[in-house]
């Protein structure tokens, strides 16, 4: 059995690597440290591109998004780590001035929640999911409709 000192220590230090992503790789613009803190055959889940694996996957999503939304910056809500695992809860504030899924760029400033898991093993993560609100990003782009206001959701409950 683990002793519970070591295992709070890893999951601090499985903690502080995840965050490296939002502070130093987004924020600070320091790319070589996706190299530092991935498994080189990391596994990336992403609803835009699907599972892939390998850095070159997470390098790839990344970019769409940089060269969409350059220098944009993550506020980081909260971070929990258990035993190998540790979710992100973090906003994304950025301005569409590139290309985004053959959108031009609209100069929409855009503000979308996310979250997302990280897998570790060895102090790398092997394991991502982004799970960011695409929906609310693509309403903010004009790409997909948002809900009406005549149609609100609590009409579904009264049975209107």
């Amino acid at each position: 059995m683990i002793h519970p000192d070591t295992e709070f220590a890893a999951q601090e230090a499985n903690k502080a690597v995840a965050l490296r992503l939002y502070e130093e790789v987004i924020n600070g613009e320091q790319k070589p440290v996706i190299d530092e803190i991935f498994a080189a055959d990391v596994l990336v889940h992403d609803p835009f591109t699907g599972n892939q694996r390998g850095v070159e996957a997470f390098k790839g999503i990344l970019s769409l998004f940089e060269i969409a939304f350059p220098h944009h910056r993550v506020v980081v809500e909260r971070a929990i780590a258990e035993g190998d695992w540790v979710a992100v809860l973090h906003t994304h504030h950025a301005t569409h001035t590139g290309p985004f899924m053959s959108l031009p760029p609209t100069g929409r400033s855009v503000v979308v929640n996310g979250l997302e898991f990280f897998r570790f093993a060895d102090g790398r993560i092997v394991e991502f999911w982004r799970k960011d609100d695409d929906a609310s990003l693509l309403m903010q782009l004009g790409l997909l409709a948002a809900l009406p206001p005549e149609q609100k959701v609590s009409s579904f409950w009264s049975g209107e």
